[in-house]
């Protein structure tokens, strides 16, 4: 054999095995949700959106909730593949009819006729075709939003751009100030890169390597060593979605003007928050990189609603408010009780009894 036909051979051998081994941790670290259907939510503009629902277990039927993800994430963010950590599945528990959603572009909302988008498509597009989707399933006309992140920070323009779709809020690690965090700038600038765009594969490619390495920018995101790491790696494999250049760009001019604004700067989302009037909850954590305390509080301070601030405390940090070692002992009641304190059940008059908290 020819040295030419020996390298060839083996670097036909080297792609087999890469294959074979991509292939054996997807189906290892495979996490699917356990949703009890797949409801599709059409856009105006060609969109199709997927929204899985877990209905209620317990108790009175109370007010739809909708779930809605971060960058980067799709619904596994609020309907984790391992039952544990599934908030829709806690509070379904609860009597809650839960809706997660995958934005377009992540997860199974796959199918449309554009590829480059940003927030203000979100607000003007995606969630009201998730609203219409929860209403046409359960004739209620108002949800209770819990948004984490970029979800949060989408809930919270979405209260004062269609207040009467939303009854409350919680916001999970929702930020709205951008100034002075310098290693989210950092992060802003890597969209040159086009790496985003690959965020998806890379993460599937690099699950089973992971929990051992916590490189700076990660920790950003999620305090890994407040995550089991089979969690972790199930996080990389099946929650994560690659950067959208459209949603980079509108951040970039967030940090660089310290805004929250429409990308054309027509509408200050910010300006906005004060005229709000839904009770809110908003939830920071000690170790959050994307949104600090200081920069949750910020947002507090702003809401012109009722509104409750809580600080994860410990070791929490941005994703692990949700996927933390603990957080279905420490965050997810604490959603639930909210949830109930704003509810009455679902087609009955305001002020009803509320269901008792459990």
């Amino acid at each position: 054999m020819s040295p030419a036909t020996a390298a060839l051979a083996a670097v036909v051998a080297l792609a087999v095995l890469a294959a074979l081994h991509v292939a054996f941790w997807r189906w290892r670290l495979n996490a699917p949700t356990r949703e009890d259907e797949v409801l599709e939510a059409p856009t105006r503009d060609g969109w199709t959106l997927r929204l899985g629902r877990r209905r209620p277990r317990a108790g009175p039927r109370l007010p739809p909730v909708l779930l809605v993800h971060g960058i980067a994430m799709n619904r596994q963010a609020f309907d984790f593949g391992v039952e544990r950590w599934s908030v829709a599945a806690f509070l379904s528990r609860a009597g809650f009819d839960c809706f997660a959603l995958d934005l377009r572009g992540h997860g199974r909302s796959r199918r449309g006729p554009s590829r480059r988008w940003n927030l203000d498509t979100y607000l003007r597009e995606d969630l009201p075709a998730a609203f219409d989707a929860v209403r046409a399933a359960t004739g209620e006309e108002r949800v209770l939003y819990v948004g984490h992140s970029q979800g949060a920070i989408l809930g919270m323009a979405a209260c004062a751009l269609h207040p009467s779709r939303i009854a409350a809020l919680v916001s999970l690690g929702g930020p709205t100030h951008f100034a002075h965090q310098p290693r989210l700038a950092t992060l802003v600038k890597l969209r040159h890169l086009g790496a985003g765009r690959f965020l998806r594969e890379l993460a599937r490619a690099v699950a089973p390597f992971s929990g051992a390495w916590h490189p700076s920018l990660v920790e950003l995101a999620i305090n890994v060593r407040n995550v089991e790491r089979p969690i972790y790696r199930r996080l990389l494999a099946n929650a994560l979605e690659d950067l959208q250049p459209g949603v980079l760009e509108q951040f970039a001019a967030f940090v660089r003007e310290d805004s929250f604004r429409s990308f054309d700067g027509a509408v200050d989302y910010r300006a906005l928050l004060p005229g709000c009037r839904q009770p809110a909850l908003f939830v920071s954590a000690p170790r959050d990189g994307l949104a600090p305390p200081a920069v949750v509080e910020a947002s507090y301070a702003l809401w012109g609603g009722p509104k409750k601030l809580w600080s994860a405390g410990g070791d929490f940090g941005h994703t692990d408010l949700l996927l933390g070692r603990t957080a279905p002992e420490v965050v997810f009641p604490l959603l639930r009780a909210f949830l109930l304190e704003h509810s009455a059940p679902a087609g009955a008059p305001a002020g009803e009894a509320r269901a008792p908290s459990r």
